[in-house]
């Protein structure tokens, strides 16, 4: 893949899992902090309330892809285990 689209990919797979409801399983919260020359962007990934990834970077959009990156990882792992809620 040349350019990952985690936020996609997880989406989806929040779909397949939870079908029309997906939309309102998966929420964000995403901070800035730093100079506004100069902001990182902490933004987490919760599924049900419950956080399933976090990640930082220079812009709110880059944050957020790097959650959804490590949330997919935590997502398929709590469903390999039969964890999920």
């Amino acid at each position: 893949m040349s350019q990952a689209h985690y936020r996609m990919t997880l989406n989806n797979l929040l779909q397949q899992i939870y079908g029309p409801q997906a939309t309102a399983v998966l929420t964000w919260e995403c901070d800035p902090r730093g100079p506004s020359h100069n902001e990182v962007w902490t933004c987490v990934a919760k599924i049900k309330g419950i956080e399933y990834g976090r990640g930082e970077g220079r812009s709110k959009d880059a944050g957020k892809e790097l959650a959804a990156k490590i949330a997919l990882v935590n997502l398929q792992d709590a469903l390999a285990r039969g964890r999920l809620n």
